[in-house]
C-alpha cells in the first residue's frame, strides 16, 4: 500500500504529523510519503524507514507521487481535492481548525462538509479515527463516483456562460 499524506503548502500540520506517526509505526510494509507543509519538524519521521518525509516536494516529484500513491490523506485544500476528484483516487481529509491554530478561519471543515454531502469522500476532525480509516485501507475506501466528467462539463458550461457574459458587456 502506497500513501501520500499532504499537509499542503503553506503551514506545517501537527495532527497531520501525528496521523503520519502512527500509520508508519502500523504499517511497517507500507510505503508513504509525507509532504509536511514549510516550517514542519522533519527530525521525527527520520527513524521511519517505510516513509520519506520532506516539507515540500518540487511539482514534478509530487505528481508522481500522486499518481502512485493508492490513497491520500490530505488537508481540505481544493488543489489535492480536486486533483483527486478529477483522477479518481481515494482519498481522506483532516481540515485545518481555526481553533487549534491551524489556519485562519474554518473555510476548509466548510469545504470538507461540501465534498463529502456531494461526492461521498469521508472527512475526519480527530486523528484517532482518521488513522484507524486508512489502517483499514482500501477494501474500506473507494474512489469518488466518477465526477471527472462531472467536473468538467461543469468547468464547460460555466465556461461558455462566463463567455456569454462577457460578450454581452
Amino acid at each position: 500500500m502506497r500513501v501520500l499524506f499532504a499537509a499542503g503548502t503553506q503551514f506545517s500540520f501537527p495532527r497531520l504529523d501525528e496521523a503520519v506517526l502512527s500509520v508508519a509505526r502500523q504499517r511497517p510494509a507500507w510505503k508513504l510519503v509525507y509532504q509536511a507543509g514549510p516550517g514542519a519538524s522533519l527530525q521525527r519521521f527520520a527513524s521511519l524507514a517505510n516513509l520519506d518525509a520532506q516539507a515540500l516536494f518540487s511539482a514534478s516529484e509530487f505528481i508522481s507521487i500522486f499518481d502512485n500513491a493508492d490513497l491520500v490523506v490530505t488537508h481540505a485544500g481544493m488543489g489535492n481535492i480536486m486533483a483527486c476528484l478529477e483522477q479518481g483516487k481515494p482519498f481522506l481529509m483532516l481540515p485545518r481548525l481555526a481553533r487549534l491554530g491551524e489556519h485562519r478561519n474554518d473555510h476548509q471543515v466548510d469545504t470538507a462538509e461540501a465534498i463529502s454531502r456531494i461526492y461521498g469522500v469521508p472527512f475526519f476532525q480527530d486523528v484517532e479515527p482518521l488513522v484507524e480509516a486508512v489502517l483499514d485501507g482500501p477494501a474500506a475506501l473507494a474512489p469518488p463516483a466518477a465526477p471527472a466528467q462531472r467536473i468538467h462539463d461543469e468547468r464547460q458550461a460555466f465556461g461558455k456562460q462566463l463567455k456569454a457574459l462577457i460578450q454581452q458587456l
